[in-house]
Order: C-alpha cells, then structure tokens, then sequence
C-alpha cells in the first residue's frame, strides 16, 4: 500500500489494492480534540502504485476544483477533482473540507508506471517512468480539438516524433 500527508489541505492519504482513502488530521493544542472525516475513491481496477495533490490549470474545471489528485497505476494515470474548503465545526475549529469529483480523465501509460509527480504552479504536471527513467507531462485541456484528445502523455525525453503520439 501507498500512503503519505497532503499538508495544503491537512489529510492523510492511504492506499488499499484498489482504492485511495483520504482521512483528515487536524494540527491542533488539544490532545483531546480529533476529527474525524473520511474521503474515498474505489473505483479503480488496478493497483495504485503513486498519489500526488496539485494544483490545476486555470480554467479546465469549475472554480470549486482548487487541486487535483493524481492516482498513478501500473498501466494508467488519473485526475480526480478536489474541492477544499475552509469551515468551522460546532465547536468553534477551523478545517479544511474535501470533495471529490470525476473528471473521466486517464491516460494509458502503455505499461510505463509512473512515479515523483510534481505539478507546476501554472497547473502543469510532471511524473518520471520507473522502467525507462523518462521525464512525462500528463498534457490535459478543458475540450477536445478535431483529431486530437483532452489529455495525452508527452514524452519530454524522447525525440519529437514520438513525443507528440497519444498514448
């Protein structure tokens, strides 16, 4: 399994074989305060492998979407929309609520798993392939163009003739 901290919106992130879990934590004083809040995504065939939170390019989603997680498997890549929104509890605390949306988004990796994604402040995002050690950015757009897709995979170790083919 998979697990790791998304500090910007306060969860944890844990993995089962083919789902991801996001439980909230909270940094606060009081050891006797804990909230509890549990977000998941379980529809996925395939075993997750990498999760990352990044921001997204302006103007692809509705404003409420501020990140996106992205879910690597061995033979795909995702994007689920996240919604974060600051509210108070009963008692008064600040958190931070989570929303998940579908975007239908995926990109076959041709069995390239990918891995360290990191997403660019302009909304762009980047992933390394475990088997070739090739830099990838997954290229995704608010519409499709003729003879063109949403979103691809672009090689940015490769020569220009391939980078440029969908996967």
């Amino acid at each position: 399994s998979v697990h790791g901290l998304l500090w910007i919106i306060n969860y944890f992130y844990g993995t089962t074989l083919r789902g991801t879990y996001l439980v909230a934590f909270s940094q606060v004083d009081s050891p006797s305060y804990c909230r509890q809040e549990l977000s998941s995504f379980v529809e996925q065939p395939d075993v997750i492998t990498h999760v990352a939170l990044v921001k997204p390019k302006p103007g692809v989603f509705v404003d409420e979407i501020t990140s996106l997680l992205v879910i690597c498997t061995p033979v795909s890549v995702l994007l689920l929309g996240l919604s974060s929104q600051n509210v108070q509890s009963p008692d008064h605390r600040p958190h931070k609520e989570i929303k998940l949306y579908a975007t239908d988004m995926s990109v076959n990796t041709d069995g390239i798993e990918m891995t360290s994604v990191v997403g660019a402040d302009d909304g762009r995002i980047f992933m390394c392939g475990i088997q070739d050690g090739n830099l990838y950015e997954l290229h995704y757009q608010q519409k499709e163009v003729w003879f063109g897709t949403q979103y691809y995979l672009i090689n940015h170790s490769a020569g220009a003739v391939p980078s440029f083919i969908p996967l």
